[in-house]
């Protein structure tokens, strides 16, 4: 029997990957916000694709 509550362990499941993406976006902002001279497009391309690997990597489950 599926409940609403069991469809959203996805976020509750993986904390580790969740908490990785956060820090890099946050680093980002960091980063951002202390150097105005960075290309905020580029930075925010860079970091969208190590998010995705990493969520790739990180949100598969393995073998459940």
């Amino acid at each position: 029997m599926s409940s609403p509550l069991r469809d959203m362990v996805l976020f509750v499941k993986y904390p580790y990957t969740a908490g990785i993406i956060a820090t890099m976006w946050l680093g980002t902002a960091a980063f951002i916000a202390i150097d105005r001279k960075l290309d905020i497009v580029v930075m925010v391309g860079v970091t969208m694709v190590a998010s995705a690997i990493v969520a790739l990597m990180g949100f598969a489950g393995g073998n459940e």
